[in-house]
C-alpha cells in the first residue's frame, strides 16, 4: 500500500509567534465553516509557509484528511493562495532532499535524555547510523516533513545534523511544530544553522520549556527583547554591537518594565555626570528610581525639584543665625580712645 502526505507552499505571510488573518476569511465564510476548518487555517497562519499535511494534522490535532479538505475549503473560498502535491513517502523515493548512504558506521553520538520529570543526568550516549536515520525518517511520516521544512528555510542538512534533529524530535519531545517555529525564529535572527537550533532548544528544554506553548512563548519574549534593545541602542546613539554585559543589562531593563522615555532621561544624566556612556551608572539611576516608585517623566521632575528644594533649604539653614548688620552698628558705636592697649577703659584706672 503506497502512503501519502500533501505537501503546501502557503502563499501567506508568517511572523512566528503572530500572524495576520485575513479578511477574506471574516467576512462571511467564517460564518459557515466548520470547527475543525477554522483551527486548521489558524495553524496554518500561525506556522511556516512551507509545510504539509502530516505537519498541519500533528499541530492541529485532527487527521490529515481534515487537513486536506480544510486546505480545500479555503482556497475554493480565496483566502488561500497554495501549491500543492502529492509525495510519496514509503521506501525506494527519489525525490528526498536528503539522501542517506547504507552504510552501518554510526555518524553522530547523541545523548537520550528522560522526559523533563526525569533527572537529565540519566542519558544513553546511542549511536545513529545512516540507515537508521534514513529508516527514522520513512516510517515516521511528520519527521520527514519537518526534516523537508527545516531545509526549505535555508538549512543545511548533513548526517550528524540530522542526528541533532532526530534528537530534538525523538529524544528530548520536542514536537515538530515547535521545532518548526524554532527554526523559523532562527531564521529570522540570521543563524540558519541546525547546531544553533539544537543549542537554542536544548537550552529551552534545561529551563522546562518544552511545549507548543512554552516554545511561542519564548520566542514572543526574545522578539520583545530584541525590538526592546534595538530601541534602546538608538537611545544611546551606539552603533557597535552591544557587549554581553550590556546586554544583560538590557535585558534587565525590559523584564523590569523600565519605559524608553526614563531610560533616555537617565541616559542624559549619566552624559550630565560621566560625560560619556555608562550602563552601570544608567542601572544605577533606574534602580533608584524603581524603589522610589518612580515611573514617569513627571515624576523625575518632581524628583528633582524636590531636591533643589532641599538643598536650598540646607543651605538657608546653614546660614550664620547672628545679624552682621548689628555686629557692624555695635563696632561702629566704640569710642577707641577710652580702650588703652591693655584692653582696659579708663574708667577702670
Amino acid at each position: 500500500m503506497r502512503c501519502y502526505i500533501m505537501e503546501y507552499n502557503f502563499d501567506t505571510d508568517s511572523w512566528g509567534a503572530s500572524f495576520s488573518f485575513p479578511w477574506a476569511a471574516a467576512g462571511g465564510f467564517i460564518k459557515s465553516c466548520s470547527e475543525a476548518e477554522i483551527k486548521i487555517l489558524l495553524c496554518i497562519l500561525a506556522g511556516a509557509r512551507f509545510t504539509n499535511s502530516a505537519v498541519l494534522s500533528a499541530m492541529s490535532g485532527y487527521s490529515e484528511a481534515d487537513v486536506d479538505a480544510a486546505v480545500e475549503y479555503w482556497k475554493n473560498a480565496g483566502v488561500l493562495s497554495v501549491n500543492g502535491s502529492k509525495q510519496n513517502i514509503t521506501a525506494n523515493t527519489d525525490d528526498k532532499p536528503h539522501t542517506f548512504s547504507d552504510k552501518k558506521e554510526p555518524v553522530s553520538l547523541v545523548e537520550a535524555v528522560k522526559p523533563k520529570s526525569m533527572a537529565v543526568e540519566k542519558k544513553v550516549t546511542v549511536k545513529y547510523s545512516q540507515q537508521e536515520m534514513k529508516e527514522k525518517a520513512e516510517n515516521d511520516a511528520v519527521l520527514k516533513g519537518l526534516i523537508n521544512e527545516i531545509q526549505s528555510l535555508q538549512f543545511s542538512i548533513n548526517g550528524s545534523e540530522m542526528a541533532k534533529i532526530i534528537e530534538l524530535y525523538e529524544l528530548y519531545k520536542f514536537d515538530a511544530p515547535s521545532i518548526m517555529l524554532a527554526a523559523d525564529h532562527c531564521r529570522a535572527a540570521g543563524k540558519c544553522s541546525i547546531a544553533y537550533l539544537h543549542t537554542v532548544m536544548v537550552n529551552w528544554y534545561d529551563k522546562g520549556i518544552n511545549s507548543y506553548t512554552d516554545v511561542e512563548n519564548e520566542i514572543i519574549k526574545a522578539q520583545e527583547r530584541r525590538t526592546f534593545e534595538n530601541k534602546v541602542l538608538r537611545i544611546f546613539g551606539m552603533e557597535n554591537k552591544p557587549s554581553p554585559k550590556q546586554r544583560e543589562y538590557m535585558a534587565e531593563w525590559n523584564d523590569r518594565g523600565y519605559n524608553f522615555e526614563l531610560i533616555e532621561i537617565a541616559y542624559n544624566k549619566c552624559l550630565d555626570v560621566k560625560n560619556k556612556l555608562n550602563f552601570s551608572y544608567i542601572d544605577g539611576i533606574l534602580k533608584n528610581w524603581a524603589s522610589g516608585g518612580i515611573t514617569t517623566a513627571v515624576q523625575v521632575e518632581q524628583e528633582d525639584n524636590s531636591r533643589r528644594a532641599a538643598r536650598q533649604q540646607k543651605t538657608e539653614t546653614e546660614k550664620p543665625s547672628f545679624d552682621l548688620g548689628e555686629y557692624d552698628r555695635y563696632a561702629q558705636s566704640i569710642d577707641l580712645s577710652t580702650i588703652d592697649p591693655s584692653g582696659r577703659k579708663d574708667d577702670d584706672k
